[in-house]
């Protein structure tokens, strides 16, 4: 096959065609891989903390470091994935896909061995750093075919609703797959961690193949060449963290990670001690928890109909902030039942994670639909397509956030006297856990829905700006512009129409 043909195959599509069934479904794929992580999220912690009896401190640390650690390179895959369509390799496998092809067999192998047991603490860390290298190698290029595959908002919010119905079908898998692991094995035995992290680490590495087969992507053109000249490696680096501070310019995108960040932080927290919260508040079982995250998964995919039906007819915001305000809702309610506990403890809390999964599903589609938007924004101040960039500052931003998050979390157990192994916490311990729980998301939800009144982005303003897109594309002249527009460009960038479409430093520190 040769080069042209080749490149042909990788960027199918376009900005009126619609996307084939198999590709959206396969395009889901890479969030039903997820299921490794889920593992990660739900259990890795309670793991370590309850079978190896390693220190919580230690554990949060170690998970912080590794995070961090990985972030530092998040800038450097999204600025080089970009640019692959200037090497032999790029072209040949595409600048996304190349991402796969690597990080694919190395997230199998290192996947495992988190969670072999009687390794030492310096082990687990370097795997833990392996891990957490890879893994934003494949989430940053994922992010970007959002916006690659289709230049049209319909389809757009259909890859979106793919995605979210891949996680919640991985969540729903992933928590009934591990209580079935527990009734088989016990669920106070390490052998069944062991098991489920074997198995769900070929299905999530079969997910990702199924992914990698079912994805297109731009096809090489003036705004996928984003160099011409070659730059010594001093530059280079220089370069790599201007384009990631430089983006920050972009009003559109940091209004968008003010509100994206206060659910992606609520959320965090809550993952991280959702085991604790119903093992040592509630009082229940781990097979409870199993339970409950699966029913709630089961719902969220029937809600997210609902949000996909909803954001057709809106703008994404009034998502965002029914789904916030019906979590703030369900938080309150899980306070009652934390301090009255009711009969029937177990059915109550199946219902709270259910009404929980409708909040949810709404701010997350509602902030994965809108940063689909940020690339054509940037698109129109740099004239080029630097949708790695954005998911490199994206997984750069979350990972640091919840590292930071995690320890924090990590650092208030164990001053309040978290006992690692103990089958009941302390007074002092279960009143953090309700604190940390409950009140702190009920703040970020609070503030997510004041940030989604600043924020501008909507379906209406996008499709002005992809029209001024398309008409300088065309080699239209920046002083036809009508008022309108120009308004509309400068409010959503944040720069005067004039220093759009490459008059400007964004992507280059030396251009005045």
């Amino acid at each position: 096959m040769n080069n042209k043909n080749r490149l042909d195959e990788l960027a199918t599509g376009g900005e009126n065609e619609k996307i084939p069934m198999w590709r959206k479904l396969g395009f889901s794929a890479f969030q039903m891989s997820n299921i490794m992580m889920t593992l990660v999220t739900t259990w890795l912690m309670y793991y370590y903390t309850t079978f190896l009896k390693v220190p919580i401190v230690t554990v949060t640390l170690m998970f912080t470091t590794a995070k961090i650690i990985g972030t530092i390179v998040t800038p450097i895959y999204g600025y080089f994935s970009d640019r692959l369509y200037q090497t032999k390799f790029g072209r040949k496998h595409g600048r996304r896909k190349s991402m796969f092809l690597i990080g694919i067999p190395l997230k199998a192998i290192t996947y495992i061995v988190m969670w072999i047991p009687g390794l030492t603490t310096p082990f687990y860390f370097i795997f833990f750093m392996l891990y957490f290298l890879v893994t934003p190698m494949l989430s940053t290029s994922q992010l970007t075919l959002t916006s690659e595959m289709s230049e049209s908002s319909g389809q757009r919010a259909q890859l979106v609703g793919f995605n979210q119905a891949g996680s919640a079908i991985a969540g729903i898998f992933g928590s009934l797959f591990i209580a079935w692991i527990f009734k088989l094995c016990g669920q106070n035995n390490l052998k069944s961690f062991v098991i489920a992290a074997i198995i769900y680490d070929i299905i999530g590495t079969i997910m990702l193949i199924i992914f990698y087969n079912s994805v297109y992507e731009r096809p090489v053109d003036e705004s996928t060449i984003l160099e011409n000249n070659k730059l010594v490696l001093w530059e280079r680096l220089v370069n790599i963290f201007w384009n990631f501070f430089s983006a920050i310019k972009n009003r559109s995108y940091w209004t968008y990670v003010l509100m994206w960040q206060s659910e992606e932080l609520f959320r965090t927290i809550r993952g991280d001690i959702n085991t604790y919260f119903i093992i040592f508040v509630l009082l229940l079982t781990p097979s409870d928890v199993a339970v409950s995250t699966s029913v709630g998964f089961f719902f969220g995919i029937l809600f997210l109909l609902f949000f996909m039906w909803l954001q057709s007819k809106t703008n994404g915001m009034l998502s965002y902030r029914i789904g916030a305000w019906a979590g703030i809702a369900v938080f309150l309610f899980i306070g009652c039942l934390a301090i009255f506990r009711p009969a029937h403890l177990s059915l109550w809390w199946i219902v709270a994670m259910i009404a929980l999964n409708f909040g949810i599903t709404g701010v997350v589609n509602s902030s994965q639909y809108i940063f689909t938007f940020i690339p054509d924004i940037d698109e129109m101040v740099t004239s080029k397509r630097r949708e790695g960039e954005f998911a490199g500052i994206n997984t750069t931003l979350d990972t640091v956030l919840d590292s930071l998050f995690t320890l924090i979390v990590g650092v208030v157990l164990q001053v309040t006297g978290f006992k690692p192994g103990a089958k009941i916490q302390s007074a002092t311990t279960v009143n953090a856990l309700m604190i940390l729980y409950i009140a702190v998301p009920i703040c970020l939800l609070l503030l997510g829905i004041a940030f989604s009144y600043i924020c501008k982005l909507n379906v209406e303003n996008h499709t002005i700006i992809l029209n001024e897109i398309k008409r300088l594309r065309n080699g239209g002249s920046m002083r036809e512009v009508t008022p309108k527009t120009k308004k509309v460009v400068e409010d959503l960038t944040g720069f005067k129409y004039e220093n759009c479409w490459g008059n400007n430093d964004v992507m280059n520190y030396r251009k005045k």
